[in-house]
């Protein structure tokens, strides 16, 4: 029996950071229950589909190939879009098949590529949005990379983030007073110390810890001040019902910083992720926890959280 009644829920969820996916490349993915397949066709444009060929069941990620701006199937040379149509069956009278693969729409953005999954085939209710650092003069121009397989659900994942006396008794962390979740659809905001705007590059106040912005249960960022102010985005993508794939980027303000040592500050950052693994995997959720007034905004997130499903 799952230790979690949630489901996979609709999302945008990281396929891979834009470099690792050139022009002409093929990538096999395990993610949602499911197989599928991503690739860059010659326009530069990603495309995600269900990787098992609809014609007699090829996995088209394994000795498939790009062909302008579809894969071929290494099985019989049918051909499809972006859309999941099929474009050409080359040995046949017929140019094309009324038969469709499953698509699903994808959001390059920041140096990600992002699929977006609804379990009803709905289109997508909101939009990654750009972060104003990426790209920006003085700052890494690529992420830095850390990824994790961990035997857990997203929601429980996102969860930890507003679950304010773990920070204490977990990492050592004592946290100030000031604190704030603001709950949207699609999305919410939270910062930990100082005030709670940031609009602009230059937008920064001297208290400010932590400022984070979760986009449905797949993906969020944080922009985090202290020996580096950095940016640390995070994936996470469903394996299946009970496991997530992680993927953690990291860029900075370097001024004449060595990369080395931005390296050498994160990998500590990370260690400080990896502490919560051993609790996840090995928790159960609770429906009704009998909470206390401290124990911060959980009900208001879950309640947040259930617009996904």
């Amino acid at each position: 029996m799952s230790r979690f009644p949630f489901g996979i829920p609709n999302s945008w969820y990281l396929v891979a950071f834009s470099d690792e996916l050139s022009t002409g490349d093929v990538r096999r993915l395990e993610y949602l229950d499911r197989e599928l397949v991503a690739f860059r066709g010659e326009s530069d444009r990603v495309i995600v589909l269900d990787a098992h060929c609809p014609h007699l069941g090829a996995n088209l990620a394994v000795g498939g190939k790009v062909v302008g701006n579809t894969i071929q199937c290494p099985f019989h040379a049918w051909r499809w879009g972006a859309d999941g149509e099929c474009v050409e069956i080359p040995y046949s009278k017929r140019s094309s098949s009324n038969a469709r693969a499953v698509s699903y729409p994808v959001m390059e953005r920041n140096g990600m590529i992002f699929f977006w999954f609804h379990a009803q085939g709905e289109a997508p209710g909101f939009e990654i949005p750009k972060i104003l650092e990426w790209g920006e003069p003085g700052w890494l121009g690529h992420w830095l990379r850390w990824e994790w397989t961990i035997k857990t659900h997203p929601q429980e994942m996102a969860e930890n983030g507003i679950d304010w006396p773990h920070f204490g008794n977990v990492h050592g962390m004592q946290l100030p007073e000031e604190r704030d979740c603001d709950f949207q659809p699609g999305y919410y905001t939270w910062q930990i110390g100082g005030t709670k705007t940031i609009s602009t590059l230059d937008d920064r106040s001297d208290k400010l810890m932590l400022y984070g912005e979760n986009w449905g249960l797949g993906y969020s960022w944080l922009h985090q001040f202290g020996q580096f102010e950095t940016i640390v985005a995070t994936g996470l993508t469903p394996i299946d019902e009970e496991t997530t794939h992680m993927r953690m980027g990291v860029i900075a303000r370097m001024g004449d910083r060595d990369e080395s040592e931005l390296k050498a500050y994160m990998d500590e950052h990370a260690v400080f992720a990896e502490q919560d693994f051993k609790i996840w995997e090995n928790k159960k959720f609770r429906e009704k926890p009998p909470l206390c007034p401290e124990d911060g905004p959980i009900i208001e997130f879950r309640r947040w959280a259930a617009q996904f499903y």
